[in-house]
């Protein structure tokens, strides 16, 4: 399995905040071509961008469901490592 190259929400929405700019900049004669963005690119973006949202939402709804959970089962606990909602990390004891 490939390991998965988030996108924040953060660099998401200074992504989207971009291309809107790029497209006003469309009506300036001054702007360079760069700085541009036609209307078929700009809304897959957007759609692009609403996919990854729905995909976080989904992560949060799990890790709502987690944090419901008065005990966390280990077939719960592995579908939701494999397919990354929560980092699997190694517990040790302490010795006393």
């Amino acid at each position: 399995m490939s390991k998965p190259n988030p996108i924040s929400l953060d660099a998401l929405n200074n992504k989207l905040l971009e291309t809107i700019e790029m497209l006003q900049n469309n009506s300036d004669p001054n702007a360079s071509d760069n700085e541009k963005i036609d209307v078929d690119s700009a809304k897959t973006i957007a759609s692009i961008g609403k996919v990854v949202v729905d995909g976080y939402r989904v992560k949060a709804q799990v890790m709502g469901i987690i944090a419901k959970s008065d005990t966390l089962s280990k077939e719960l606990f592995d579908a939701a490592s494999e397919n990354g909602f929560i980092q699997a990390v190694e517990v040790k004891a302490l010795d006393k």
